[in-house]
């Protein structure tokens, strides 16, 4: 199965691009277009909690569960360059999402939920938000979903790549169980392109030595979507295009590790607790610390409380 699966195009209609069991152990993804001929699509979450992303609308989502019934309307996204509101949906919910006027593309990230817990409406504002790196490999990353939210599994949110820009970079990898610097945790990345004929290139690539490893290189577009099950990941935009790309991740649990790399030297370990002083003085080290490349084999450990931790990195 291809890591790589291209943009469905915007003619209206669900579209499945992994489910789990199928190439993933733990993340199903499905983009879905409405319009005219579609204007509304009902999912049934079973045993699965969902993230939902918004890339045009206006969209209604009206939910049905557990505790009850929950509506919100989604207004249109005027800019990839700017990040949007996510929906998190638990386990045991009926969905019904329905375009307002014009298109709307959705898509729906879920991976295996537990009982209880209510939807929730991420602002962009409400995302938690850090900025990483220097120079041409400074790139903004939100995350939506984390510690503010009581998943069982999911961790979401968005990167914003200015044109020309990396991220993921260091080249960062969830794929082992070496706590507490790595825990093993499969990934999403869904694209945006700003102009929409502009485009990215992503790697996707093991550790040395790995005895069943791979290395791929993607030319990735606007609606193009990649899945990681492992390795490391880094992105760069094409110069004159911004690039935007929503990631979902999930594993067996919902800790926050990674082990990042680079190419010279190495970086100790870092620990540090919950949101606080402490936290801000960490991030401001760290951010130095990334902002003089090259750095080799840093593996950090980061609790869902600070944003997360993997995806600080994104």
């Amino acid at each position: 199965m291809s890591l790589h699966v291209k943009s469905p195009g915007n003619a209206p209609g669900i579209y499945p691009i992994v489910r789990r069991g199928e190439g993933l152990k733990y993340l199903s993804f499905t983009i879905v277009q409405l319009g005219r001929e579609l204007t509304s699509h009902t999912v049934e979450s079973g045993a699965d909690e969902l993230s939902l992303d918004f890339y045009s609308g206006p969209v209604r989502v009206e939910v049905e569960g557990a505790s009850g019934r929950w509506s919100s309307e989604i207004p249109p996204r005027a800019s990839i360059r700017e990040p949007g509101p996510m929906v998190y949906i638990p386990a045991g919910s009926q969905v019904k999402l329905t375009r307002l006027n014009g298109d709307a593309r959705i898509t729906v990230a879920a991976a295996q939920g537990k009982p209880g817990g209510s939807p929730a409406l991420i602002h962009a504002a409400d995302a938690a938000l850090n900025r990483v790196g220097k120079d041409n490999w400074r790139r903004t990353v939100y995350t939506h979903i984390a510690n503010n939210i009581d998943a069982a599994r999911l961790i979401a949110g968005e990167t914003v790549n200015q044109p020309g820009g990396w991220s993921s970079c260091p080249p960062h990898k969830h794929d082992r169980f070496a706590p507490p610097s790595e825990v093993p945790m499969e990934e999403i990345y869904y694209f945006q392109v700003e102009p929409r004929q502009g485009f990215g290139f992503m790697r996707v690539y093991t550790a040395p030595g790995d005895s069943e490893g791979f290395d791929h290189a993607y030319a990735v577009e606007d609606g193009d979507t990649v899945l990681i099950p492992r390795g490391y990941h880094p992105v760069v935009a094409c110069p004159g295009y911004a690039l935007n790309y929503t990631w979902v991740l999930a594993g067996e649990s919902r800790p926050s590790a990674s082990s990042l790399r680079g190419s010279q030297q190495t970086a100790s370990r870092i620990l540090f607790g919950a949101r606080s002083t402490r936290t801000a003085h960490w991030m401001a080290t760290f951010t130095a610390l990334l902002a003089t490349p090259p750095i080799v084999n840093v593996s950090v450990w980061i609790p869902l409380g600070v944003s997360c931790g993997i995806c600080t990195f994104t």
